[in-house]
């Protein structure tokens, strides 16, 4: 099966998982695109330089999935179909389901090309020709070491994100929507999920704080969710922290469903999630030494209105790779860089031919305009 041929069968699963932000066809044509520089790649020589070159994917991926948002899993899945290889998924219970439902959609030709594992397998890792990690940095550290030489191997470890609003005068209905948003999609598990919210000491910070209240609160009403024992019991102790150091605090009570607190830190300390959400207060002239603890673990930045080059700046240095809209740090584009790279790439390795000719003519792929 050729790449277009791929492209076609699985563009009907794109629509069926908007989670994955892929609509379909064209964006699948973009992301090999971007990836290769054109869609044949894979199916053959093509012109290179004053010769010519042909990608070669792995036969078989390995995926170390993380248990926190499923999203990852369908997203790393889905571009090891898109290249044609054979998927191996070490899935954690949690996000068994979720896969299961998505492997349920691929068509039968793809089906086949996936297997999901209980947990770890020693023979199966082997067999791969390249790894795919998420989850903590011990996670990462963990496989890296088990890798051969010449297994690829592609880590997505400890990320956190945030949102900074500036000196936010004004906040608006449209703006609070959007902090809602992000920060109750995946209930703050994932990677994009906000840790907290900054804002310049002079900003509106306690009408903010009650205008996320009251919206938090109709959220909670509308789309209440079941706490774990477990995630009920981190909540109450980041609410009786914040009561004994005299933190301003806005919650929901037993519901347990959404926290604010305003709190007063010399650093950046994260959440325990579970939309308990912290809104800190750092003058522009200190947020470098407030974030040094995110230094290269900084990922997606929401922001509303104007940046300052300098805010801008201190955010590139910490490693972060994505600076969005309030309302959409959940929802990354087709292409987005993850971590900083170009999708697919890091899974490719490239044979060069030397010559006027190649050694065979390339396949033809259809014609997707």
């Amino acid at each position: 099966m050729i790449a277009s041929e791929r492209i076609e069968r699985l563009a009907p699963v794109c629509s069926l998982f908007p989670e994955l932000g892929i609509s379909g066809r064209e964006d699948l044509c973009r992301l090999l695109t971007a990836a290769l520089g054109r869609l044949d790649a894979l199916d053959g020589f093509v012109p290179y330089g004053r010769g010519w070159s042909r990608a070669i994917a792995p036969q078989r991926l390995y995926h170390v999935l993380a248990g926190t948002v499923p999203v990852s899993g369908w997203r790393s899945l889905l571009e090891g179909l898109l290249l044609g290889s054979e998927n191996l998924l070490q899935c954690p219970e949690q996000q068994s389901g979720a896969m299961v439902r998505f492997c349920a959609a691929l068509p039968r030709s793809f089906r086949k090309l996936v297997r999901i594992l209980p947990s770890y397998s020693e023979d199966d890792f082997a067999s791969a020709d390249a790894i795919v990690v998420f989850g903590r940095d011990e996670t990462v550290r963990l496989f890296r070491a088990r890798c051969r030489k010449d297994q690829l191997f592609l880590a997505y470890g400890h990320r956190a994100s945030l949102l900074w609003l500036g000196a936010l005068s004004r906040p608006t209905t449209h703006l609070v929507k959007g902090i809602i948003r992000d920060l109750t999609e995946y209930d703050q598990a994932g990677c994009l999920s906000p840790q907290c919210l900054i804002l310049e000491p002079e900003a509106a910070v306690l009408p903010l704080a009650e205008l996320l209240a009251h919206g938090l609160a109709e959220n909670a009403r509308l789309d209440p969710i079941p706490r774990r024992p477990e995630e009920a019991a981190k909540i109450r102790e980041a609410r009786t922290m914040a009561r004994a150091l005299g933190w301003p605090l806005w919650e929901d009570g037993d519901g347990l469903q959404w926290t604010l607190i305003v709190r007063d830190l010399p650093q950046f300390q994260p959440t325990c999630g579970h939309r308990v959400l912290y809104l800190d207060k750092v003058p522009r002239e200190r947020l470098g030494s407030w974030l040094a603890p995110l230094q290269g673990h900084l990922s997606a930045v929401g922001v509303t209105g104007r940046v300052p080059l300098s805010v801008q700046k201190l955010f590139w240095s910490l490693g972060a790779s994505r600076c969005c809209r309030v309302g959409t740090m959940q929802s990354p584009p087709p292409l987005w860089h993850h971590d900083g790279r170009t999708p697919l790439v890091d899974l490719i390795r490239w044979v060069d031919w030397e010559g006027p000719h190649p050694p065979t003519s390339p396949k033809k792929s259809r014609l997707l305009s």
